[in-house]
């Protein structure tokens, strides 16, 4: 039986199990993607909104044509991954406010970023990284 206080935020799982579902959906696109990096060393972006509420239809007002929208519903939360092509980290900062200013200024959101690196040696590792990230962010007082 799983204690409530190890359910990982709204998913009604644990973290384990919330790393696993999300490796099912993104691990394609990962493999992909940091082989683009690698072969013609592309810089990609990888931007992690995490809601309550589905922003995807917000999300995509606010993307290039360039840019690819991954969403995924487990339980009570949803979490948005956003590949962002040819962007570096200080171009997906930008990326991220201008979203959080003229989309989601009344949608309480969480979000971690950072370049995708040309190999991905251990996607779990990877993917948990974000949501540690997430969960540390949801801790802190507003």
């Amino acid at each position: 039986m799983v204690m409530q206080n190890d359910l990982f935020l709204k998913t009604g799982l644990t973290q384990r199990l919330t790393v696993t579902a999300l490796l099912e959906k993104l691990k394609p696109s990962l493999d992909y993607l940091t082989y683009n990096v690698k072969r013609y060393k592309v810089p990609v972006a990888l931007v992690l909104f995490y809601t309550e509420e589905d922003v995807s239809k917000h999300l995509r007002e606010c993307m290039r044509l360039t840019d690819a929208l991954l969403s995924v519903k487990i339980g009570d939360s949803y979490f948005n991954f956003i590949y962002l092509p040819f962007t570096e980290e200080a171009n997906a900062y930008s990326f991220i406010k201008h979203i959080e200013r003229n989309k989601l200024q009344d949608i309480k959101n969480l979000y971690y970023f950072e370049n995708l690196k040309n190999a991905i040696y251990n996607h779990y590792n990877f993917i948990n990284s974000y949501l540690f990230e997430i969960a540390q962010n949801d801790k802190e007082p507003a």
